[in-house]
């Protein structure tokens, strides 16, 4: 099965089960890079406001049901299959042939309203304008990460196409939150879009403050400054995390204009500042995103950064990442040194090379590998690892170190863990990526909760 694009399908199934995307309100979550970071953060921090938050997120990490969310963790495996079965007898009876992700959208959204949820936070698959999420009637806010070139066959080969499709989810007089934008075309045809719907448009910057604790941020909160932890690794976060207050702050005042549990009995969120101020530090506090930069420390593979960069923007923020990590100290209080030993592997039709050239260098090792076929993914294919060995040696030739083909990830780092041996009391520093896939395939092969 093929990716499908168009609401036609969606809206038809949508309807035959009842239509539960009219029963919440939503925020609607779209952009190229640092979607899934937002979400999670918006999602933590409205579900310690006591409102009932669900939360669906793509693709899904390990399983198909692991992209809903109801209180910030996975729906029960139950409440999935009951969902998914109404709407898939109503696929079949009817023979509108939707895709799989037009059945998990509509699973999705049939699980939130059996759950009864208040707000559910949801990300844009592909695109936007013509995306199967775009379909829900309340909407509370549009919010738009950083926008870059990803998905080129479906949404144009250039920024400004991009933007065009992926602004498709501004409503009309609902406030728009725009992420600070590499690409200053991007940030003009969203905000030209938001004038063109009447809707309030926030552009978000990053406060050049400094905190008072290390791994915390600063931002305005309701006018004042709001100093918040932050848990998630990478600069880039700073950026998403001041588009996730900006949005909560967007939406609490809506929901006490309009009354909503549990904001019904507060007349001005003045008068109760100190309280949300707390509430939303402890959901800062306790995000969690699985797979992006993330360090995993397991026995049978010792300390490893995971990350699932996958396009030239992610890969420049992986890289950051990790000249400040050498470059700060830290990499010599873990017992790290370079050269570098990659495990990477990537989804057919990424610009690979590209990818390669700001990552790897000359005297690193890479260990080239596959991932498994995604459930239900049928269109989502890896790059045979022998293309990737091909691309690094045509690019370095003798110079390489060392390219090895293995069969999974989880082999390479027991492998490596075998194999490693301290000099000078430190080590080569690991990285896993290329793809949230392969990421989820070290989270397989460890058994790792999502």
């Amino acid at each position: 099965m093929s990716i499908k694009i168009g609401l036609e399908r969606s809206i038809e199934l949508l309807k035959l089960i009842g239509n539960p995307q009219n029963n919440f309100k939503i925020i609607h979550v779209g952009g190229t890079n640092g979607k899934g970071s937002i979400s999670s953060f918006i999602g933590s921090m409205l579900n310690s406001c006591s409102l009932k938050i669900g939360r669906y997120n793509s693709p899904h990490f390990i399983h198909e049901y692991d992209s809903i969310r109801i209180f910030e963790k996975t729906v029960s495996k139950q409440r999935y299959d009951k969902a998914r079965e109404i709407v898939v007898k109503a696929n079949a009876a009817h023979n509108l042939k939707a895709s799989q992700f037009e059945l998990l959208t509509a699973t999705a959204f049939l699980c939130f309203s059996m759950e009864k949820v208040d707000v559910a936070i949801v990300e844009v698959g592909l695109g936007g304008r013509l995306d199967a999420t775009n379909v829900c009637p309340d909407s509370l806010a549009s919010v738009f990460s950083s926008i870059g070139i990803d998905h080129q066959a479906f949404l144009g080969n250039t920024v400004e196409e991009i933007a065009s499709e992926k602004s498709g989810i501004i409503k009309d007089n609902v406030p728009v939150i725009i992420a600070p934008q590499s690409y200053n075309s991007a940030k003009e045809i969203l905000c030209h879009q938001a004038k063109e719907h009447h809707s309030p448009c926030y552009l978000v910057s990053t406060s050049r403050k400094h905190p008072t604790k290390p791994n915390w941020a600063i931002n305005t909160f309701f006018g004042q400054d709001f100093e918040y932890p932050l848990p998630l690794q990478g600069g880039f976060q700073l950026d998403n995390s001041a588009v996730a207050v900006k949005t909560v702050e967007v939406v609490i005042k809506q929901l006490i204009e309009q009354k909503i549990k549990p904001f019904s009995s507060i007349s001005s969120y003045q008068d109760n500042l100190q309280v949300i101020n707390e509430k939303i530090r402890k959901g800062l506090s306790e995000v969690k995103w699985p797979g992006r930069l993330e360090w995993l420390v397991h026995n049978k593979c010792g300390k490893v950064l995971l990350d699932g960069a996958h396009n030239t923007d992610c890969a420049y923020a992986l890289k950051k990442y990790i000249d400040e990590y050498f470059e700060s100290g830290i990499s010599t209080q873990n017992h790290h040194s370079r050269p570098i030993q990659w495990i990477f592997g990537m989804t057919h039709g990424k610009d690979l090379e590209k990818v390669l050239d700001i990552l790897v260098s000359p005297e690193d090792s890479v260990y080239c590998v596959p991932f498994r076929q995604p459930e239900q993914m049928t269109w989502i294919h890896c790059t045979p690892p022998k293309d990737i060995k091909e691309t690094l040696l045509q690019k370095y030739q003798s110079q390489f170190t060392e390219t090895e083909l293995n069969v999974n990830a989880f082999a390479c780092l027991k492998d490596i863990r075998e194999k490693r041996m301290k000099k000078n009391g430190t080590e080569p520093l690991v990285v896993v990526c290329g793809s949230l896939y392969l990421v989820a395939d070290i989270y397989q092969s460890l058994l790792l909760a999502v």
